[in-house]
């Protein structure tokens, strides 16, 4: 009995470390975390002064916000060039590969989304 409670506490424990961990990785992968995270510790590493601090926080946003609105169009322009290879595939497919083709498109936008960092743009 107390084997198998040792057992479960491990393997409950591994579960719960590995999910932290996965969501640790994730936002580090977030590409606007530079633009959140640093401008606190650049403002104390430069000793900068209140004005200047908020004049490089409101241009690190301005920086996090074109580099969002970029990837954004990197992932419609990316869609739209898969979508249209899609559609130059259909012809020579039957439904059935066609219906598999569509799936693995899909699974391919949400792949290019999530590497471009944009999880949450659909269209």
């Amino acid at each position: 009995m107390l084997i198998a409670t040792f057992v479960a506490g491990a393997v409950t424990g591994g579960f719960l470390t590995m999910s932290a961990a996965k969501d640790e990785l994730n936002q580090l992968k977030d590409p606007n975390r530079f633009f959140t995270v640093v401008p606190p510790r650049l403002g104390e590493d430069l000793q900068l002064t209140a004005d200047q601090e908020q004049k490089v926080r409101a241009i690190f946003q301005e920086i996090g916000d074109e580099l969002t609105r970029r990837r954004l169009t990197e992932v419609r322009e990316s869609e739209e060039i898969l979508d249209r290879g899609q559609d130059r595939l259909d012809g020579l497919l039957n439904p059935d590969q066609r219906t598999k083709l569509h799936r693995m498109f899909e699974e391919r936008k949400q792949r290019l989304r999530e590497w471009l960092g944009t999880r949450e743009f659909d269209r």
